[in-house]
């Protein structure tokens, strides 16, 4: 900073520097650093303006159609946004990664990880401005699928991971997008549907597996859970099912068990032991999808 801009020459030094202390000092508070250009102070201007509220954050989980386009994608992905969500949990990605790529808006990025077929199909995506990414990885869930109709074998089940750091509030969270098997619920009886013994089986491996990652994270990161569990969440009254065998276990708050009467299958989680709690949630309807899009608040508990 040239002081001679501010001062007139015939101040005594020791005046003018003083007040160059000051006039730094002002500076650091308001969030500029002493010496930054103006481009650099209108973009942490930006970034701290994009980080919203340290005492709360927003996250959603789609599923998505198979053969989407970007346009139809777009349109999705707009409606979870208009819902404040900074992270999004896919499932059933099942088109290009390009096209994905391409639906995001340009300060969002996309973990979807290569590897063997599935490690792909439930990725999750984050704003930049909002997070910061400090691990990411695949989880192989089980090895074994639940292709009942057909009685073939398809490939391993993965879900993806990501620890997210929030620039504002400093809070970690460790999200995880992962699918359950189909046709696993009797209606009837509230409990799993044993026609389809493989894939309740293979939920019950998956489900072991998801418990151990949440439990397995350090104790000030908070699990996050976006699936589409397929059990319609007003009819799985034993414990053999996601209640019984995800929620309840890892104390995990849901619009899973928020929802009055209702048949949604798709789920934002929650862990209760955590600074920050779920305080609302939406679901997004009329989407070229056919699924709704879930978004949930986590507010700071007071």
């Amino acid at each position: 900073m040239v002081l001679g801009m501010f001062f007139p020459a015939a101040l005594p030094r020791v005046l003018v520097r003083s007040t160059a202390l000051v006039l730094a000092a002002l500076l650091l508070v308001t969030g500029v650093t002493p010496g930054a250009s103006a481009a650099q102070a209108r973009e942490q201007e930006r970034s701290q303006a994009a980080a919203g509220p340290s005492g709360r954050f927003t996250v959603a989980t789609l599923n998505l159609r198979k053969g989407m386009r970007v346009p139809g994608m777009r349109h999705d992905i707009g409606r979870v946004l208009s819902g404040g969500a900074s992270v999004i949990g896919f499932q059933e990605r099942l088109f290009s990664r390009p096209a994905l790529r391409a639906s995001l808006p340009k300060s969002w990025t996309l973990l979807m990880p290569d590897g063997p077929t599935g490690t792909d199909d439930n990725p999750i995506a984050f704003d930049k401005d909002v997070w910061k990414l400090e691990k990411t990885w695949s989880a192989l869930l089980t090895g074994k699928t639940w292709r009942r109709q057909t009685g073939r074998i398809a490939h391993d089940q993965y879900g993806v991971v990501a620890v997210l750091r929030h620039r504002a509030s400093g809070h970690v969270i460790r999200a995880m997008s992962f699918h359950l098997p189909n046709h696993l619920h009797n209606r009837r009886t509230g409990g799993p549907n044993y026609r389809n013994r493989g894939g309740v089986q293979a939920m019950w491996r998956m489900s072991a597996r998801v418990r151990h990652i949440a439990q397995d994270a350090p104790r000030p990161h908070q699990f996050v859970g976006l699936c589409d569990c397929n059990v319609t969440e007003n009819r799985d009254t034993t414990d053999h099912l996601v209640k019984g065998r995800i929620t309840r276990p890892l104390r995990l708050e849901t619009n899973y068990s928020g929802r009055k009467g209702g048949s949604g299958i798709d789920y934002v989680m929650g862990e209760r032991d955590s600074a920050f709690r779920i305080r609302s949630y939406r679901s997004y309807r009329h989407l070229v999808t056919d699924h709704p899009g879930i978004v949930a608040t986590f507010k700071r508990k007071r």
